[in-house]
């Protein structure tokens, strides 16, 4: 049976060279692929400097790109008005939207990540008239349609009020046709705040596992443990965690030498904060801040340590960052937060700990500077679990399945099945 190739648009809040986090490297691999299959996949995303119009990536969103940290990291706080156009509705995107959507006619409209710019996309979207599948990597879409994201409000202000009275006619005009979370626990929470299960599934993601291989790790003797952090820095993915739980470890006289190295970017106003951290804690001496690098060279960067520290105090939907650590084969220590527990079982491929507790992530550190074997076998089930369950290659094929039956479906009017077979 011949397969014929689909025509997407991926509506998509960054793209490289504009990125946050690994959500817009993610976004960016997956085009890729999907076009490599031969599939002809539109981007839409916003404008900026250094996006290049080429035919298949379209300015249609109504944000300055440039103006990234202003928007998606805090930088400065927004005016009301711009509160408002960033979480509830801005109609410059819904008019780009639309008319992108109008010209390029695809086969199916993708809401990869809409955090920071609003529902208008959505409703653009299902204004179109074609399906539309909603990818939520993290509680955008349940802030915007239902009602945030579980936690109680902190009171009323100006943005929750027009957000509440928004949600019920932004659930009638931009609900997506289908929602592929990239957890159960990220589906979990749409599914609880009334989203129909039957038209949901976890589709997880994957890393690229030939760029991690598995390397066997001498049990370091009498030389310093080296310990590794990468993630985007800012409070939620816990790099302060690390950082007391660096200076309870220094206290004890029973602990081995340790030193950290810090990957990651973040505002110039946290990377301040960290390091006044560093130095009242008394290890500047013992973490270092290495900044931001290219993957390949983080892949290179976990062969050369020891053990990985993943400290999130947010509700971690599901890290990639976790994922390349564990296929490298690196003992990982994970908060159990949100959709962490899917892939590092504790114990059995890694240890988890409860998060924003740095005595528990010493105490782990500890456990693993005293136990060679344990260190041996969570490394390398870690590695195992990652190729067997988490590559890159194999989450392409759940999205390109997903994307066909729900395409299918559309053709034939009616309900695409797409949570069978779609089983990491």
């Amino acid at each position: 049976m011949t397969r014929h190739p689909l025509t997407l648009a991926v509506i998509v809040n960054l793209y490289p060279p504009y990125v946050v986090g690994g959500n817009e490297v993610l976004a960016r691999d997956v085009v890729e692929a999907l076009r490599a299959r031969g599939h002809v996949v539109h981007v839409l995303t916003g404008h900026g400097r250094d996006i290049r119009p080429d035919g298949f990536v379209h300015p249609a969103l109504g944000f300055d790109l440039d103006r990234k940290d202003d928007f998606f990291l805090g930088a400065r706080p927004l005016t009301t008005r711009e509160a408002i156009q960033r979480h509830v509705y801005h109609h410059a995107s819904y008019l780009g939207v639309r008319r992108a959507l109008e010209t390029l006619r695809p086969d199916l409209a993708v809401a990869w990540n809409l955090y920071g710019v609003s529902m208008a996309p959505l409703v653009a979207a299902r204004r179109w008239g074609g399906p539309v599948v909603a990818q939520p990597a993290d509680t955008w879409l349940l802030r915007g349609l239902y009602n945030g994201n579980g936690r109680p409000a902190k009171g009323p202000t100006a943005l929750g009020l027009v957000a509440a009275l928004s949600r019920p006619g932004l659930r009638r005009l931009a609900c997506p046709d289908y929602i592929l979370a990239i957890s159960e626990f990220i589906r979990g929470l749409h599914v609880r705040a009334g989203y129909p299960a039957d038209r949901s599934a976890a589709t997880h993601l994957g890393v690229p596992v030939e760029m991690f291989p598995e390397r066997s790790r001498p049990f370091p003797g009498g030389r310093a443990w080296r310990l590794v952090f990468a993630g985007q820095l800012w409070e939620g993915k816990g790099p302060q965690v690390a950082v007391e739980a660096m200076r309870l470890l220094r206290e004890r006289a029973d602990a081995p030498p340790l030193h950290l190295d810090v990957f990651g970017a973040g505002t110039d106003s946290f990377l301040q904060h960290l390091r006044r951290l560093l130095a009242d804690a008394g290890v500047a001496d013992r973490v270092t801040l290495r900044g931001l690098v290219p993957r390949p060279r983080l892949a290179e960067e976990f062969r050369d340590h020891d053990a990985f520290l993943f400290c999130s105090t947010w509700d971690e939907p599901f890290s990639a960052g976790l994922l390349e650590a564990m296929c490298a084969g690196l003992p990982c220590i994970a908060t159990a937060t949100g959709g962490t527990p899917e892939a590092l079982v504790d114990g059995r491929n890694g240890l988890l700990v409860p998060p924003g507790r740095p005595a528990d992530l010493a105490a782990a550190i500890l456990r693993l500077t005293r136990d060679p074997g344990l260190c041996r076998d969570l490394g390398a089930r870690a590695a195992a679990d990652v190729r067997r369950r988490w590559s890159f290659q194999a989450y392409v094929d759940r999205l390109e399945d997903a994307y066909r039956r729900i395409v299918e479906a559309h053709r034939a009017g009616r309900t695409a099945r797409i949570i069978q077979g779609l089983e990491a």
